[in-house]
């Protein structure tokens, strides 16, 4: 049965600095470490992967702990891997207590760093729309784990009306940042087409306490950010979680990693729109038809968008080919479908 079908192969940040030859951590604490790894590895990208991959635009590198250092969170950037979070509420009350504090977001040490990022790059790339977004932040869930840590699990247990106040209001504030970053973009703080959240720590809370300690919250942001669609990204979820997409009101999920789904059982119990991602690791231990058959058969369950993002590991070896392979196996099914629609 032919449905509505989409298709993307990208690159992320941290692929930029390995294939120029930039370590992570200069990538996102020098400027011109950074703008070199953009018109290096862009171009290096190109030519090994060909005019279809979506090469990532000219932004300040994409950070999703930006708000929660804000809130007096520590990032710990290693030498040449991915930055690392650190807890900084020892206790719900002492998150509370943090949170009734007026913030200036604009004092933040990192965001100003990032700042002199974007006005680097800004000049660097003059014949570019530069973003600002990348130094981003998560749903309500996952920051409340990234601040308070492990703790927060016991708490929703131990502590669930002093739970709730504080999900209440660290919602709030992701709203404030949602809004004071897209004024300084010159964008609307309430969005007029769609919103988007990641909240992967969600898929934490056993599905029989969404009603109370996630739908709440995400409809706390959606309805602050949003008159329009609602598109969530959320690993990891379980088949019994599903129908509490349907009760937030999700217009597009991606489940991205979730080992626990596959298409056809996403399809079975909601009617949501729905991607499929074709993770890097998956790569190397395949071949050309069976990254082929992958496409063809998300497609046939019932996904209405793939996907994969180039890494490090898929410009290695024959990967490359195996990428090819994922982009002519999707214009396939484009042709297919269109011959379907004009009756050939």
């Amino acid at each position: 049965m032919m449905h509505r079908f989409r298709w993307r192969v990208s690159a992320g940040h941290e692929v930029l600095a390995y294939i120029s030859g930039v370590k992570l951590r200069d990538f996102y604490m020098d400027p011109r470490a950074c703008a070199h790894a953009f018109r290096e590895g862009r171009r290096k990208l190109k030519g090994i992967f060909g005019e279809d991959l979506r090469l990532p635009r000219i932004s300040v590198p994409a950070l999703s702990y930006g708000h929660i250092s804000c809130l007096g969170a520590e990032i710990v950037f290693p030498a040449d891997t991915a930055p690392v979070p650190q807890p900084v509420y020892s206790s719900i009350e002492e998150g509370i207590r943090s949170l009734c504090k007026k913030r200036d977001f604009s004092e933040c040490r990192l965001f100003k760093h990032y700042l002199r990022v974007y006005r680097y790059l800004k000049s660097e790339f003059p014949e570019e729309n530069v973003s600002l977004y990348g130094f981003g932040y998560e749903g309500p869930i996952t920051s409340a784990l990234l601040l308070r840590g492990p703790g927060f699990l016991t708490d929703i247990y131990r502590k669930p009306r002093l739970v709730k106040t504080f999900l209440g209001m660290l919602t709030d504030n992701i709203v404030s940042y949602v809004h004071f970053i897209r004024g300084l973009m010159g964008d609307p703080e309430i969005d007029p087409r769609s919103g988007s959240l990641c909240d992967d720590c969600a898929s934490y809370i056993p599905p029989r306490m969404w009603d109370e300690l996630v739908i709440p919250y995400w409809n706390q942001y959606y309805e602050s950010i949003t008159k329009g669609r609602r598109r969530i990204h959320v690993e990891n979820l379980s088949p019994q979680h599903l129908k509490y997409l349907e009760k937030a009101k999700i217009d597009f999920y991606d489940p991205s990693m979730s080992p626990k789904l596959t298409p056809g059982l996403i399809r079975k119990m909601i009617n949501i729109p729905f991607s499929w991602r074709l993770l890097s690791f998956e790569y190397p231990h395949m071949s050309v038809d069976d990254v082929r058959k992958w496409v063809h058969n998300s497609y046939r369950e019932g996904a209405h968008e793939v996907y994969t993002v180039v890494n490090y590991l898929m410009c290695k070896g024959d990967n490359p080919a195996k990428v090819k392979a994922f982009i002519k196996a999707c214009k396939e099914i484009e042709a297919s479908a269109h011959r379907s629609i004009i009756g050939l």
